[in-house]
């Protein structure tokens, strides 16, 4: 039997990629305890990833949206 691909576990693993990769973009100065499913927790403010992968999907890749956020927020 074929296994189907389930769309949820796929934009999940997106999200998890893009937080890795932000994490790496900062030099990991951002404490994996701010990061929650579909954000990340600042002083400052809340970064809504979902939304800033939407914003930026159509033009750049994965780790280019990483590493726009990382240098958006400063992080």
């Amino acid at each position: 039997m074929e296994k189907v691909a389930d769309p949820l576990l796929n934009k999940l693993q997106l999200l998890q990629d893009l937080k890795f990769l932000i994490d790496q973009g900062s030099g990991h100065r951002i404490d994996y305890r701010r990061f929650r499913i579909f954000e990340i927790r600042l002083t400052t403010g809340v970064i809504d990833l979902v939304a800033e992968y939407q914003a930026y999907a159509s033009k750049y890749t994965l780790a280019e949206i990483a590493n726009l956020i990382v240098q958006k927020y400063q992080l």
